[in-house]
């Protein structure tokens, strides 16, 4: 039986240099992990992500919580998510 990969939710807009180089990061992690699935959201489309997350972007979040603001550590990152992977396999109490 096969895991369902790890739901990622990468809040981004266009002409944000840091939203490209998160980009760049996770691209780099993913194909090291190939057991998570990103989903980049435009806070432009939506007035009350834009609100929410205008200054905060780039924001990375997994099951509603933020994993990553402004800028990803890509060592701690790999780290958490391979965490949340191996606690996935255990059932919750």
């Amino acid at each position: 039986m096969k895991n369902k990969p790890l739901q990622l939710k990468l809040y981004t807009k266009s002409d944000c240099p840091l939203c490209d180089k998160a980009k760049y990061a996770l691209k780099i992690i993913e194909a090291k992990l190939q057991f998570i699935a990103i989903e980049e959201i435009d806070i432009t489309n939506n007035l009350g992500l834009f609100s929410k997350y205008k200054l905060l972007i780039p924001v990375l979040e997994m099951d509603g919580k933020q994993l990553c603001i402004h800028n990803i550590n890509s060592t701690k990152l790999i780290w958490q998510l391979r965490w949340y992977r191996f606690r996935s396999h255990f059932p919750n109490k």
